[in-house]
């Protein structure tokens, strides 16, 4: 890759993707890239009227709609004082959190643009104001490209990806299966079917769903809780540590999560109720189990299955590396959507 070219990563601070974004690049040799993720902390002031508002109105959403504006806020900020023309490349994921003076700002300062929007466009509907403004715009969505493409036709697919920076080796518990990701009311379901479900089996369950402005929603033996997720590295550490993952879909769209391709980093085996996954030239039935509409036959015989391993060419497929490059339209490349 050419590490000479400037680089700007624009993207939202939750569970701290930027820092992993960040670490990758500079494994890659981008010296010069700036990743660019502000996170909004209470005044003393605004502390107040969120405890008022929360705690003796009822009303919860201060907090995020303050967080969101500051967000964008300070983009606008930090872009404005940036020479035009200063980067080679703009990446902005999420655009639909910037406002449109902020995007501006994005847009003056780069060469080239890119978008990627992780979460389904109908989802977000003020997305679709903005996919024009970008060079490139990707969608993780594989429903989402051949809908609106004759639209947009600077709309692209691709799926979500792995980081491929060195980690040093883990102690893996073939016996644990993870799951760690933020409480979705319509992903709880699933989950506890899930989860009854390998309760039935010698497995260690390590499973957290982190609450943020909500409060306990049910007590469960096995799933914890708190109000803060850790880290995207620190999540790394201990995701590596399970022998098998699990993945549980939004109920918005059928694009992959990370835990999918962290798995296939990993070399473990995934549970995953997103049907979508078959659609993938990674997919193995030997390595990841679709769980469609509450059926469970066939698991154990999966779970006493040995893991399949892949080819290298497809694992680097979905390497941050050659998503990196197909963001940026810099051969060589490989094309991540689902009809490959």
């Amino acid at each position: 890759m050419n590490s000479e070219k400037k680089i700007i990563v624009i993207l939202p601070p939750e569970f701290e993707l930027y820092k992993a974004i960040d670490k990758n690049l500079k494994h890659l040799g981008y010296t010069k890239a700036v990743v660019l993720a502000p996170k909004f902390r209470h005044t003393f002031k605004t502390r107040m009227v969120n405890f008022v508002l929360k705690h003796l109105l009822g009303r919860d959403e201060y907090k995020r709609r303050i967080a969101a504006a500051y967000y964008s806020k300070r983009v606008g900020q930090v872009v404005h004082r940036l020479a035009t023309k200063s980067f080679d490349y703009a990446i902005v994921m999420r655009p639909d959190l910037l406002e449109m003076e902020t995007l501006n700002e994005v847009l003056r300062v780069a060469n080239k643009t890119t978008a990627y929007q992780w979460d389904g466009l109908e989802r977000f509907p003020q997305v679709f104001e903005v996919i024009p403004l970008f060079d490139r715009f990707f969608v993780f969505d594989p429903n989402d490209a051949p809908k609106y493409k004759a639209k947009y036709p600077n709309l692209l697919a691709c799926t979500n990806f792995y980081f491929d920076f060195p980690m040093p080796e883990v102690q893996v518990n073939p016996n644990e299966v993870m799951y760690a990701g933020a409480y979705q009311e319509g992903r709880v379901g699933s989950l506890l079917k899930m989860v009854d479900e390998l309760q039935k089996y010698n497995l260690k369950l390590n499973v957290h769903l982190v609450l943020g402005w909500r409060s306990v929603a049910f007590e469960h033996p096995i799933i914890t809780f708190s109000k803060k997720g850790v880290g995207f590295l620190s999540y790394l550490e201990t995701a590596r540590r399970a022998g098998m993952l699990l993945d549980i879909k939004a109920c918005e769209h059928d694009g992959l999560s990370f835990r999918v391709f962290e798995a296939l980093r990993y070399n473990k085996k995934l549970i995953t109720d997103n049907k979508s996954v078959r659609l993938y030239d990674f997919y193995r039935p030997d390595n990841i189990f679709v769980v469609e509409d509450g059926c469970f036959d066939g698991l154990s015989e999966f779970l006493a299955a040995p893991y399949t391993p892949l080819p290298e060419e497809i694992i680097q497929k979905y390497s941050f590396t050659n998503w990196l490059r197909y963001a940026l339209d810099m051969p060589p490349y490989q094309v991540t959507d689902s009809k490959t």
